[in-house]
C-alpha cells in the first residue's frame, strides 16, 4: 500500500472508531422496530433503514417485496471510480418474542446497559444490520477514495427459508450479486465462517393397521414401524465423510478458538453427518394401536458429499420398508468459500485487529443466507456478533462484540474495494 493510501486508511479508520456511539443507538433503534417472523413483516424496518440512507451521495434504493408482507431493501452506493462490487448482506426478520412475561426488560426496547444492548434479534441480526449499515454510511461519506460500487442486500425471510428474501434478490435482482459478499449473522468476531454444511429435512411416515391396544394379532402398530425407519436415518451417522483436505485443515487449525464460543464439539459436529429428529407424531390413545405415525427429521453433512449421495443413503435405508413413506421438505448443497480468497484474508486480518486475539476461519455449523450467495458462485464469509440468549428471553449482544463487527464490516469494504484483485 502506498504512502498516501495508507494516509487515506488510516483517516478512515479513524472515523470508524470514533462512531462507536452512533453505532450503539443505530443498534438500539433498529432493535426497538418489531420485524418478528412469523408473519414476517418486514416493511417498517425497511422503510426506516432507507431512510437512513436517503441523503446518501451516489445511492439507489429499492424497496422489494416479493411476497407480503415480506419486504426486502437493496441499496447501492457508487465509489469514486469503477470497480468491484462488496454486497453486505443480512436479514431483517428475527424470532417470535414469546412470552413477554419471561423477559425482564421490554423485548422491543432496546434496552441500553451494563455494556449490553436487549430485545428480540439484538444478537440475531439487528447487531450485524448496525454493523454493515453504518459501514456503509461512513463508506458513501468518503466514495472518493474507493472504487466500485457497495450494495447492502437486507432481507425479510431469513429465519423461514430465504425463499423470497436472498434467493428472490438473487434471481431477479442484478445488483445483488456482487465480486464478495459479507454477511453479520450471529457468529462470533474471533471467528470468519467460511462454510455451511449441507442439509435435508425429511419427512417420513408410516401407516399401520388400528385396533384394540390389547388385541396386538388383529393390529399393525405404525408408530413402532416409524421407530425401525428412523433407525435407518440415524444409521447415516456413520456414513464416511470424504472432506476436502483444506476444509478438513481448517476446522481441525479452528478448534481450540472455535469451540470456545461454540461449544465442546464442534469440530467433530462439522465433520460427521447429523441427523435430529426434530418431531414426532402418533396415536390418539394408550389403549388404541396407531394406525399412522409422522416425523420429521434434520438431516446436515459436510462439503464431500452430496445431496444426491445423502438422498441415496436415505432410499437405500427406508425403500422397500413396509408401509413407510418419505419425502424431502429442502434441502442445500454444501458450501465453502475458498480459505485463501481474498475477502476470508481480508477479513480475517481487520477482525484480528479489533479483538486483539487469536482470530480463526472455520465451517458454520448452522446455515445462513451466505450459502446461497455461494451457490451463485460469489465467494461469502460471516462475522458476526456472539448471540446471547437467541430465541429465548433477554436476547442481548454486547457493546464490545457490536463494534468488533463494525470494524470488520467497515475496514474489510473499504480494504476489498481499495485493492486491486488479487
Amino acid at each position: 500500500m502506498s504512502e498516501g493510501s495508507l494516509a487515506l486508511r488510516q483517516a478512515f479508520e479513524a472515523k470508524v472508531r470514533a462512531n462507536r456511539d452512533r453505532l450503539v443507538t443505530l443498534c438500539a433503534d433498529l432493535v426497538r422496530i418489531g420485524s418478528e417472523n412469523p408473519p414476517g413483516d418486514t416493511g417498517a424496518l425497511s422503510e426506516a433503514i432507507a431512510r437512513l440512507f436517503a441523503a446518501c451521495p451516489a445511492t439507489e434504493i429499492k424497496r422489494i417485496v416479493a411476497r407480503p408482507p415480506v419486504e426486502n431493501l437493496v441499496v447501492r452506493i457508487a465509489g469514486g471510480a469503477p470497480g468491484r462490487r462488496l454486497v453486505f448482506n443480512g436479514h431483517l426478520d428475527t424470532f417470535p418474542i414469546g412470552d413477554a412475561a419471561r423477559w425482564a426488560v421490554p423485548p422491543l426496547g432496546g434496552t441500553v446497559a451494563d455494556g449490553r444492548i436487549y430485545g428480540r434479534g439484538a444478537g440475531d441480526m439487528k447487531a450485524g444490520l448496525a454493523a454493515s449499515i453504518l459501514a456503509a454510511q461512513l463508506l458513501a461519506e468518503r466514495r472518493k477514495d474507493w472504487c466500485g460500487e457497495i450494495v447492502l442486500t437486507l432481507v425479510g425471510d431469513e429465519e423461514t427459508g430465504g425463499l423470497w428474501g436472498s434467493q428472490h434478490l438473487l434471481a431477479e435482482v442484478s445488483e445483488a450479486k456482487g465480486d464478495a459478499m459479507l454477511s453479520g449473522d450471529a457468529g462470533a468476531p474471533q471467528v470468519v465462517r467460511i462454510g455451511e454444511k449441507g442439509q435435508i429435512w425429511v419427512e417420513v411416515v408410516a401407516e399401520g393397521k388400528a385396533n384394540h391396544g390389547a388385541h396386538v394379532h388383529l393390529g399393525i402398530n405404525a408408530i413402532e414401524k416409524l421407530m425401525a425407519a428412523l433407525d435407518g436415518l440415524l444409521d447415516l451417522r456413520r456414513l464416511p465423510c470424504p472432506i476436502p483436505d483444506d476444509v478438513r485443515q481448517v476446522i481441525l487449525a479452528a478448534r481450540p478458538v472455535s469451540e470456545v464460543v461454540s461449544g465442546a464439539g464442534e469440530s467433530e459436529t462439522l465433520q460427521n453427518v447429523t441427523v435430529n429428529i426434530g418431531r414426532f407424531e402418533g396415536g390418539s390413545a394408550v389403549n388404541i394401536i396407531p394406525d399412522r405415525a409422522k416425523a420429521l427429521a434434520d438431516i446436515r453433512f459436510p462439503p464431500g458429499l452430496t445431496l444426491a449421495e445423502i438422498r441415496g443413503a436415505i432410499a437405500t435405508r427406508l425403500d422397500g420398508m413396509p408401509g413407510i413413506a418419505w419425502r424431502v421438505l429442502s434441502g442445500c448443497e454444501a458450501t465453502v468459500t475458498d480459505p485463501a480468497h481474498e475477502i476470508v484474508r481480508l477479513t480475517a486480518k481487520n477482525a484480528a485487529a479489533i479483538t486483539s486475539g487469536n482470530v480463526v476461519v472455520n465451517m458454520r455449523v448452522g446455515f445462513s443466507d451466505a450459502r446461497f450467495y455461494r451457490l451463485a458462485d460469489i465467494p461469502s464469509v460471516v462475522c458476526g456478533p456472539t448471540p446471547h440468549n437467541m430465541g429465548g428471553a433477554d436476547e442481548y449482544v454486547t457493546i464490545d462484540d457490536l463494534f468488533a463487527v463494525f470494524y470488520v464490516h467497515a475496514m474489510t469494504g473499504f480494504d476489498f474495494l481499495c485493492e486491486e484483485p488479487s
